[in-house]
């Protein structure tokens, strides 16, 4: 049966941030759905009438569209069944412009539109969608804003030592929201330290402790329910052992600082521990190194000479290795991690440089009593291994380096690479035919740490062309090639447009526009990008970004060349 041309079916839609008060009688959302659904009732003239169902989202943020209540609601417009939604504020829809887009374009395309009853909006001018963008951004600042002050807050507080919450850790109980300690579990925390250490390895530690029926804490659900009282597993055992609130400290994202609650594992028993699993991780002296683990493993120390260990993190698909210190000290400045391809192609890039160069290879033997031929032969001999460490296969490189290098000191602001004269000269078979320097070589170089987008990347900052390829960025490089790529199709297919070019190539129309420009970039750029001198924060994404003026000099302005 065909509706009335004159209803108009209104669905009220609400929603709440948190759960608080959502378990009383009449809460947050039975307030917004009465006063949408007085507002109808005001317009019953126009043939406004309340939808039976209730799409009510309680504790979901409106910072994303994954609520129940919203799917219910978007997936009856799609079916037709709603004209209008009517809200007590915008922001109860979304938060987010770009959700907003989303949801718009729905109800566009099925004729639906929305109310705010405490908001007057004529969203079909674009005086009225301006206003209501406006509007929405607000909203999204405050959110962030508020997601800011959060976490600053949390930070603040553990600073001061104070526990913020989460999984209770097994030794401890919560009273007044503050760790106090549990003398039985505590006791249990101990055992686990002290089997580890007459165990030969973690997953031994595992089968012990399911021998003696170990358990996790038990954990209290906000639902009533509980988690945890399972057998340990090599996950929990890992992070009992380095878990720092045992030695009386509260940790935020890596830094730790002295807490409100008391230590229940004693210095030197925690000491032999973190010993212990230094060594057997990965990168650890005692561990094998196999083809696959880093170039650097069992060589690397931060600059309180501790060794530092190779982990790895995953993000689908692809992992991403990183030289990393066990745990820090409270107020160490030293960074917790750095990324191994960085630090590797440092170390491989220096020791390369420094192998090839004549001068630096004498310098390292000027104690020792050898003949014009001998120099010679140890030179070119160097020079040749400086060749094969650059085109290599992996499992070469990695002999070469642990073969030479004695070890890698990473500080703060630079490298320190340690290079054994005799061990040298014995990679190259001049062992024995020349007596090297009392003293190894030392090759220390300044190291930045730059954040380049979402990513921290430590570099050798340019200081000369030919001390400077570590920085040279292939992305940029790519970049500039493909511009060339790109003109040089225009030129040969003078008939066709560049977004014609980019249909048939199944490219992005705005993207290949925007590389085609940069055809007309200022040479003098284009130099310093190819040979690495460029300013340190200029990457892909920027200069394809900037909007670039047509005068050379003002590119350079633009793009911080001075």
């Amino acid at each position: 049966m065909e509706r009335s041309k004159n209803l108009v079916r209104c669905a009220i839609y609400t929603r709440k941030s948190t759960e608080d008060g959502l378990e009383q009688e009449y809460n947050s959302l039975d307030a917004q759905y009465d006063a949408c659904t007085a507002y109808a009732l005001s317009q019953r003239h126009e043939g406004w009438t309340v939808t039976k169902d209730r799409y009510d989202d309680g504790g979901f943020s409106g910072g994303n569209l994954e609520r129940p209540g919203l799917k219910r609601l978007l997936a009856d417009i799609e079916a037709g069944k709603i004209d209008i939604i009517l809200l007590y504020k915008i922001d109860r829809l979304t938060r987010s412009l770009s959700d907003f887009a989303k949801i718009v374009e729905i109800l566009d395309r099925k004729g639906a539109s929305f109310v705010s009853i405490t908001q007057s909006f004529n969203t079909t001018t674009s005086m009225g969608r301006l206003t209501l963008n406006m509007l929405l951004s607000f909203a999204q600042f405050e959110r962030e804003v508020t997601g800011e002050r959060i976490r600053d807050k949390i930070y603040a507080s553990k600073r001061k030592g104070i526990w913020m919450g989460g999984p209770v850790p097994l030794g401890y109980n919560v009273i007044d929201r503050k760790l106090v300690a549990n003398e039985v579990e505590a006791k249990q925390v101990r055992q686990i330290m002290q089997l580890y250490l007459k165990a030969s390895s973690v997953p031994e530690l595992v089968d012990e402790l399911a021998k003696n029926d170990s358990h996790t804490k038990i954990q209290q659900r906000k639902d009533g329910g509980t988690r945890g009282g399972v057998h340990f597993k090599r996950g929990n055992l890992y992070h009992l052992l380095s878990n720092r609130i045992y030695r009386g400290m509260t940790v935020h994202k890596g830094e730790a600082f002295q807490g409100e609650h008391e230590a229940i594992v004693a210095e030197e028993l925690w000491d032999q521990v973190q010993v212990k699993l230094a060594k057997q991780g990965q990168g650890g002296s005692s561990r094998k190194v196999s083809a696959r683990t880093g170039l650097l493993a069992g060589l690397i120390y931060n600059a309180e000479g501790t060794a530092m260990v190779l982990t790895h993190t995953q993000k689908g698909n692809r992992r991403f290795h990183y030289y990393a210190n066990r745990y820090e000290n409270i107020g160490d400045p030293i960074a917790a991690r750095v990324s191994a391809r960085d630090i590797e192609d440092i170390v491989l890039g220096q020791l390369s440089q420094t192998l090839g160069s004549g001068s630096q290879i004498q310098s390292m033997m000027l104690d020792g009593t050898y003949k014009a031929d001998q120099l010679h032969n140890v030179i070119l001999r160097c020079s040749q291994l400086a060749d094969e460490l650059t085109a290599a296969k992996h499992i070469r490189k990695q002999a070469i380096v642990r073969n030479v290098v004695d070890r890698v000191d990473l500080h703060e602001d630079r490298v320190v690479i340690k290079i054994d004269n005799r061990s040298l000269l014995n990679a190259i078979g001049a062992e024995g035919s020349i007596q090297p320097s009392s003293s190894d070589l030392i090759i220390e170089r300044e190291a930045i740490r730059l954040r380049r987008g979402k990513a921290l990347r430590l570099i050798i900052p340019a200081t000369s062309a030919g001390d400077s390829m570590s920085l040279r960025d292939d992305k940029l490089v790519a970049l500039i090639a493909e511009s060339r790529a790109i003109m040089a199709q225009i030129g040969t297919n003078p008939d066709k447009s560049v977004p014609t070019l980019a249909a048939e190539q199944g490219r992005c129309r705005v993207r290949m526009m925007k590389v085609a420009k940069l055809v007309c970039l200022d040479p003098y750029i284009v130099t310093a990008i190819v040979e690495a001198r460029q300013p340190l924060n200029l990457s892909p994404g920027k200069l394809l970004a900037a909007d670039l003026p047509l005068a050379w000099a003002d590119q350079r302005r633009a793009l911080g060349f001075g």
